[in-house]
């Protein structure tokens, strides 16, 4: 049984990582149509993690009715398997009905999130149901009827299937996406899932059934303080992964912030985050003891949980001067420099997410039922663990963070995990003699778990806020030079510069800065747009397809910027008719700050904005227009580059009137070579006549038209 039991868990560490390619993928296809708003990615999320928890919990009560749960599990992932082979096909078909119902039912904000949260919760109910019921079914077939067991086999199988996660992850971001195509590699992890599927049916042929547990009700004894340990457990399984998906997500904004926004940062917190669960899962893979001794190890695991998450209010300042640090190293790679920003990372995240790791395991078997072994406990555990995670995200992403930006949401998360360990210490405190057996193997993790809280709530109330001129250096952008002590103190006090806004919106965090020169809009630490050394480019963009197309009526611009695009538009005689769309609301929130450059053009009768990302906006919206500007951010930016691709360009002709032109910014700083000539070739493909302008050494406009071009 031994080595079966080694090969379920190096089979549940490959379905981990296929889980995580399939979430990357799927949610990815489902972005070309939603788009990729704070709306798109919560409801998809939200869909996704939904499914987990329905699965959980309704296959976690079949697996105990199931004589042969190890071969249920391998039937499970064949199944996967076989969604994974349709999805392609089957995302594609969401993508089409969304577009259509959105357009046909001219759904507004609230109806257009509806009909995300809908579909994406149709698509993905299988797969991710089939998915969630995983963990309690295998966690059954190994268990069988030893209750002691549950916790250990618990924990590593979680622990596995999440260490799993972190290579999926890593494939995802780091090589398929990009090398292999999301198609492709949706097949290929298909692939996999099948033949993980078919070698565990082949490992339980020889097992024995299991019998199928009963249902008995409340057992003689379950009163008292085992009620009330009972019921903080349950509230704690969902506030904790509130918790969790809280820290996650202001974590998130904050490191795009130090470490950069580019899709490899990105995937480098997920990384990071979940090596730090997965590894904290299996430092608590042990058998069962008593509930007290579970209970502080418990509030132990959320006192380091709270404790890491405070240390990133103590040693915050220091994370830009080490990333200035890894940029003055000579010769240094690519590789080798995430690699070490990849530390920074992990000062953040790693130490709270290995007690985040610890916690599930451990409340789950203190409101698992006591001598028995059921599949159905660790489902609804954690089915209740996902509740907690889709509002947590919901909350995060829609609520806290613009409403009380990251510095107050973190801390918010820091005194929720201060309390849980607390609240579990004491309760396993509570009653034991002082001096008995029981007392001494509490003590530790009841002092442990006790001072780690205390002093985690101690940071959350007390410790300074960090200054928004701090995080808004950009020093992955603006600190690769070598710098002199004296050129490094301007750099970090922002030497000549006045900080005018900062707002951290839906999507990203916006600001503006004002030196001698002018002043300078900046989208997550990096300058978008200004009104002085930009403004060649701000306005050429406008003129160049205008002039192409001398007679436009009607203009639609990606991206609002400082403005002065739309105004240069506006201004043209003629126009009747200029749309603005922008993802970030926070952008034409300090519009009025450039109103020297752009005029209020937004006020104008004339000109309208939507607040949306420009792939959904133009898939529901069949206005046609005589010009089309598209100014995004650079293409390494996380969630741009699709903007720079024949599928979204195909968008964009579709919406162009006859005659109609289209101009696309490239910026060729920062930027391969290779890189320009792909997105020029891209053009190309769907726009066979096209000239290139250029408004400075590095700024290139690619003015495209269906037609010749006059």
């Amino acid at each position: 049984m031994r080595s079966r039991a080694l090969g379920y868990s190096a089979l549940f560490f490959l379905s981990g990582a296929t889980g995580l390619v399939y979430e990357l993928l799927w949610v990815r296809l489902l972005y070309q149509a939603f788009g990729s708003t704070i709306q798109s990615v919560t409801t998809v999320v939200a869909a996704y993690m939904g499914g987990l928890g329905l699965g959980a919990w309704l296959l976690g009560r079949r697996a105990d009715r199931h004589p042969r749960p190890a071969a249920l599990y391998g039937w499970l992932e064949i199944a996967i398997g076989a969604f994974g082979i349709l999805s392609p096909l089957v995302l594609g078909l969401a993508r089409h009905a969304y577009i259509g119902a959105a357009a046909a039912l001219g759904a507004g904000p609230l109806g257009s999130l509806a009909l995300r949260f809908g579909l994406a919760a149709v698509v993905l109910l299988v797969p991710t149901t089939l998915m969630g019921g995983t963990l309690p079914v295998l966690t059954r077939a190994l268990t069988g009827t030893d209750r002691a067991a549950l916790k250990r086999w618990l924990g590593r199988l979680y622990g596995l299937n999440t260490l799993g996660a972190v290579i999926g992850a890593g494939l995802a971001g780091f090589v398929l996406i990009e090398h292999v195509g999301i198609r492709a590699s949706l097949w290929i992890t298909a692939a996999v899932n099948l033949g993980l599927g078919a070698a565990a049916i082949a490992l339980a042929r020889p097992l024995p059934e299991i019998p199928a547990t009963s249902d008995p009700g409340r057992q003689p004894g379950e009163h008292g303080a085992r009620d009330a340990l009972h019921t903080v457990a349950l509230v704690l399984l969902g506030v904790t992964a509130f918790a969790s998906l809280l820290d996650e997500i202001a974590w998130t904004r904050v490191l795009v912030m130090i470490v950069g926004g580019s899709t490899y940062a990105f995937t480098l917190v997920l990384v990071v985050f979940l090596l730090g669960i997965g590894l904290g899962s299996a430092l608590v893979a042990r058998r069962s003891t008593e509930r007290a001794v579970t209970a502080a190890s418990a509030g132990f695991a959320q006192g380091v949980t709270a404790a890491g998450a405070a240390a990133l209010f103590v040693f915050f300042s220091w994370l830009p001067l080490y990333i200035i640090d890894v940029f003055q190293i000579d010769g240094l790679g690519p590789t080798a420099r995430l690699l070490l920003m990849g530390i920074a990372v992990g000062a953040v995240v790693l130490v709270p997410a290995l007690g985040m790791g610890m916690t599930f395991p451990l409340l789950t078997d203190l409101v698992a039922r006591p001598g028995e072994a059921r599949a159905r406990d660790v489902g609804a555990a954690y089915a209740l663990n996902t509740v907690g995670s889709i509002l947590g995200a919901a909350l995060t992403g829609f609520v806290l963070v613009v409403a009380l930006g990251t510095d107050r949401t973190l801390r918010l998360g820091l005194a929720i995990n201060a309390v849980a360990a607390l609240a579990l210490v004491a309760l396993a405190a509570r009653g034991v003699a002082e001096g008995s057996p029981e007392h001494r193997r509490l003590r530790l993790r009841v002092l442990g778990g006790g001072a780690l809280g205390a002093a985690a709530l101690v940071v959350a109330l007390a410790a300074p806020h960090w200054s928004s001129r701090f995080i808004d250096l950009g020093p992955t952008i603006y600190g690769r030079a070598k710098m002199s002590p004296a050129e490094r103190r301007g750099f970090l006090d922002h030497a000549g510069g006045r900080q005018l806004a900062f707002r951290e919106g839906w999507n990203a965090t916006v600001s503006v800065w004002e030196s001698a020169a002018g002043r300078t809009l900046k989208v997550n630490g990096k300058a978008d747009a200004s009104d002085h050394g930009d403004m060649d480019t701000e306005i050429l963009s406008g003129l160049a397809p205008v002039a192409a197309r001398p007679d436009a009526a009607s203009a639609l611009v990606i991206g609002f910027g400082s403005g002065v695009t739309a105004r240069t538009l506006a201004d043209v005689p003629g126009m009747r008719r200029v749309r603005v769309v922008e993802i970030e609301p926070a952008v034409l929130e300090v519009a009025g700050l450039f109103t020297g450059v752009n005029d209020s053009v937004l006020s104008r009768p004339t000109v309208s904005a939507v607040v949306d990302d420009a792939r959904s906006a133009l898939q529901v919206d069949a206005s046609s227009y005589d010009v089309i500007v598209s100014e995004p951010s650079n293409p390494w930016v996380a969630g741009v580059a699709t903007l720079y691709t024949p599928e979204f360009f195909r968008i964009l002709r579709r919406r162009l009137a006859d005659n109609g032109v289209f101009c696309q910014w490239v910026q060729l700083y920062q930027l391969p070579l290779p890189v320009v000539a792909t997105i020029v070739a891209n053009v190309r493909e769907v726009f066979p006549h096209a000239e290139l302008w250029f408004s400075s050494p590095w700024d290139l406009m690619v003015v495209a038209s269906p037609q010749p071009i006059r």
